[in-house]
């Protein structure tokens, strides 16, 4: 399992190591720190774990410990840690520790976009959401501005075990920039779930993502008319477990094929964190199980979307 840098090398290196050093160390298993940090809807324990916050905008951390960033503004605030973004876009590192135990938080300060008067960003296709968010809940909202994915960024590990290419639209693969969203509890619940297939025996360093971010103008490109799809947020993923790297499920519940059986595997241990934990822990959401078809295998679709959804 990946670590962050400070759990290998000690808070002293924080000055002199660049940005990016977190998803450049050995494997570990520091994967989880002893104490909690609160961020946006989630409740974490991840060493290293990534959120969105446009620019000059103050993003709140609730956690007991020690904090320093590598730009902005970072200042006690009560009980809380607050961070004010730099007013250009980019990639921030806020570092906090307790009882010697490091976790960094890497910020990505978004290219700001306006729904409706904007179609693209810098050739890069986004298309238009609805201006009525889904059932009124702020995590629909249109957003104002996406992460700016530079080739040299696709690398990046937003959380111990997941890349930030991992999650990105399917779309103009040849841009140099594409744009993309990515939310904490999404990252955490994705880490859960391949604590549990890891637990279960299933020798995988991530899962496999078919299908994280989307435009709503990829979306609409491959026929879905939906308009509230949790993908377009950035608070969807379709996985499944892939051990071989042949590009298919694997047999996950040992009966010799793979098929729906194994898919439905994976989404029990997803239920079953769902149905220990609280909240916090788990962001409420959705949970469906696919078959294969003529072109891919069977999968998992997991989601924070703010409420219970199962299909």
């Amino acid at each position: 399992m990946r670590v962050t840098f400070l759990a290998a090398l000690g808070a002293a290196l924080l000055a002199v190591l660049p940005l990016g050093s977190a998803a450049a160390v050995a494997q570990g298993d520091a994967d989880r720190v002893g104490y909690m940090l609160g961020l946006d809807d989630v409740e974490t324990d991840l060493a290293l774990i990534s959120a969105m916050v446009m620019p000059g905008a103050d993003l709140r951390f609730a956690v007991d410990a020690d904090g320093q960033a590598d730009s902005g503004a970072l200042r006690r605030d009560g009980g809380d840690w607050v961070w004010r973004a730099p007013s250009s876009p980019g990639v921030s590192r806020i570092t906090f520790i307790n009882g010697g135990q490091a976790r960094d938080i890497l910020v990505f300060v978004l290219t700001p976009f306006e729904n409706g008067r904007q179609s693209e960003l810098n050739g890069y296709r986004i298309g238009a959401y609805s201006p009525d968010p889904h059932r009124g809940l702020d995590v629909y909202r249109p957003p104002e501005g996406f992460i700016e994915v530079t080739r040299d960024m696709r690398d990046l590990y937003v959380s111990p075990n997941f890349q930030l290419w991992q999650f990105l639209c399917k779309q103009q693969p040849d841009h140099d920039t594409a744009y993309l969203l990515i939310r904490p509890s999404m990252l955490a619940k994705l880490e859960s779930v391949l604590d549990a297939v890891q637990g279960a025996g299933h020798d995988v360093p991530t899962l496999t993502v078919m299908s994280g971010f989307r435009t709503p103008w990829y979306n609409a490109s491959i026929g879905n008319r939906t308009t509230s799809s949790r993908h377009l947020f950035g608070g969807a993923a379709d996985v499944f477990v892939d051990a071989d790297g042949n590009g298919w499920m694997d047999d996950l519940n040992g009966d010799g094929r793979i098929d729906i059986g194994d898919a439905r595997m994976l989404a029990g241990w997803a239920e079953d964190i769902s149905e220990s934990t609280g909240n916090r822990y788990w962001p409420a959401g959705g949970l469906g199980i696919y078959s294969a078809n003529s072109v891919r295998g069977p999968f998992v679709h997991i989601d924070a979307r703010g409420y219970r959804a199962r299909w």
